[in-house]
């Protein structure tokens, strides 16, 4: 028997999000690109008042600095002297991806710095599309909104329930049902300047809130929403993968390989486990894929946090491989030199290649063409 699954509680920014998702081709989406302030002829931008705190600077900077510190030192180590052998390798290798995954956290500090202190809000309008910013200066994040959407520009209090506190006296605009807060610290006749634009630029703005209904989604209908495929059925009506499918075809091949190697070329246990290790770095290669195409941009934060534990696990499982199976690579049982450890790797070059063809097979006519990604 299946157990229910236990709903989390949603954050209000989550709740929101999740709702405007489901307005489809006209919810938010995701806007990064360079705010220098070069408008066309029909555009409008504007770098929006920016509310800066000192205590915020200085708590951030202090953060930055303390998290940098043992990035340099494992760093040091890392590209200090260090001997031929695998244990010196695998302890480079251990430590780069420590700093990979660590260095997510640094960079984020570091933003947050940066845009506590010389950050910056961006409005643009584009092609009927509200365009909200947030970065340093050139560059910035945010969302565009379609403007047929919305609704109600007005000049809003700080709020400390719904999160606005730091914006003091800020803008907000209705979209679907939602609002939506951009500024910080504008005085009334800043936005008073703004907001005429906005209106103007905006035809279908309206001077007070607008009723937006929706049919109730129950948790059922939310569920078949973010979970399309439920592994009985394909989705879209694609028929399931066959085993004479070209993705499986691809992987029975591939999985001959070694096993030709066993019969015909006496490979050992230990050079298949060497091998299958060496496939776990090909399905961490089509996972950053994956996430690319899930995610987009996002994948510049995922990405480095994922490959640093990732790569440091396999790092470490490499040393195991050795250490439990050395007496099949060396004489001695002892752990080989990096020379060794590539001529091991040579040898099993071809079986590596058929691997990495096999999923890159079932990326490309599974995950992309029969839209596994949906609902991911």
């Amino acid at each position: 028997m299946c157990a229910k699954r236990v709903k989390q509680p949603e954050t209000r920014l989550f709740a929101q999000r999740k709702r405007l998702r489901h307005l489809g081709e006209h919810a938010p989406k995701f806007s990064m690109g360079f705010d220098l302030g070069f408008i066309g002829e029909n555009d409008y931008y504007l770098s929006l008042p920016f509310k800066r705190s000192l205590v915020a600077i200085l708590l951030s900077g202090a953060f930055f600095a303390v998290f940098t510190i043992p990035l340099f030192s494992v760093g040091s180590v890392a590209f200090g002297e260090a001997d031929e052998s695998l244990f010196a390798l695998i302890a480079v290798f251990f430590s780069l991806f420590w700093m990979l995954g660590w260095s997510v956290g640094v960079a984020i500090l570091g933003l947050i710095f940066l845009a506590v202190t010389f950050g910056r809000e961006s409005v643009r309008i584009r092609n009927n599309q509200l365009i909200l910013r947030i970065g340093l200066p050139g560059i910035g994040i945010g969302f565009r909104f379609h403007g047929d959407v919305v609704r109600y520009f007005r000049r809003n209090k700080p709020d400390v329930i719904i999160g606005t506190s730091w914006r003091g006296d800020h803008l907000c605009f209705d979209y679907a049902g939602e609002s939506i807060n951009f500024g910080s610290a504008i005085s009334a006749e800043k936005a008073e300047e703004i907001l005429s634009v906005l209106k103007l630029a905006f035809p279908r703005h309206a001077d007070k809130p607008m009723k937006f209904s929706t049919r109730k989604i129950t948790e059922e209908e939310s569920d078949k929403e973010e979970l399309p495929n439920n592994g009985s059925e394909s989705f879209s009506g694609i028929e399931s993968t066959h085993w004479s499918s070209l993705s499986s075809l691809a992987l029975i091949a591939a999985n001959l390989i070694p096993l030709i190697g066993v019969l015909l070329l006496d490979w050992r246990i230990g050079e298949i486990m060497l091998l299958f290790w060496a496939e776990s770095a090909v399905i961490g290669f089509y996972t950053l894929c994956k996430m690319w195409r899930i995610g987009k941009w996002s994948v510049l934060f995922y990405g480095p946090f994922f490959v640093g534990h990732y790569g440091g696990f396999m790092a470490g499982h490499l040393l195991f491989i050795y250490a439990f199976f050395g007496s099949e690579f060396t004489a001695d049982g002892d752990l080989p030199q990096i020379s060794q450890v590539l001529i091991d790797f040579l040898a099993m070059a071809p079986a590596l290649i058929a691997f990495f063809l096999s999923h890159g097979i079932s990326f490309f006519t599974n995950f992309v063409r029969r839209k596994e990604y949906l609902g991911k």
